[in-house]
Order: structure tokens, then sequence, then C-alpha cells
């Protein structure tokens, strides 16, 4: 029975022992974690204007050229109204641009013709 208490003794002593290491443990991995997190959100791509006028030339050019944008009574309206106009004319024209290419050739047109606030 003496045993067994002091295994038990021993048993507790070693958690209890081992509490705050534990904890510190498991602090710097939610502290990592989070780190990662932020590091991933802040990483976040921005459009690349240039990107945009290469895939603009090379895929759009094929249906209209830069009148379109610039007519007087054009039908693009908001930053909103422009990055749906694109998206249809990547389905319609069947470009296949990553959503990525999408932001770009969207940034280049905004940048360069229709200058909407965003």
């Amino acid at each position: 029975m003496t045993h067994i208490l002091l295994t038990m003794k021993d048993t507790a002593k070693n958690t209890v022992a081992n509490w705050p290491v534990k904890a510190i443990f498991a602090a710097s991995v939610l502290l990592l974690s989070s780190i990662a997190m932020s590091s991933a959100v802040s990483a976040e791509r921005s459009p690349d204007v240039t990107l945009g006028k290469a895939l603009h030339e090379k895929n759009c050019m094929k249906c209209h050229d830069n009148r379109q944008y610039t007519r007087p009574n054009r039908i693009i309206h908001t930053f909103e109204d422009l990055h749906a106009r694109v998206e249809f004319c990547d389905t319609a024209s069947n470009a296949g641009f990553s959503s990525d290419n999408l932001d770009d050739v969207v940034e280049y047109l905004n940048v360069n013709f229709y200058k909407f606030m965003k």
C-alpha cells in the first residue's frame, strides 16, 4: 500500500512539476500558429498591373480595342462593375484567367482607364 501511495504521489508531483513546462509549450504553439497565420494574411498578393496589361493585350484585344473603355456611353460605372465585366469577358472568351490574373487585368484597366475608387 505504501508503494502505491508513493507512486501516486510521484505521479502527482511530476504532473504538477511539469505543468508550467506544458503550459509554456502550449502557449508557444499558439503564439507560433498565430504568427504563421498573420504572415499568410499579410503576404496576400497585390495585383500586378504590368502582367494585367500583357494578359489584356493577349486576350481582351481579340474582341475589342481600348475605345471600349473611354467611350462616353460606357456601361461600367463602378469598380465592382469592372470586376464583374472582366469576369464575364473571361468566361465568354474562354481566356481561363486565374483569380490572380483576373485581378491583374482589372487593376490594369482601372489604373489606365477607369480610375475608380476601391
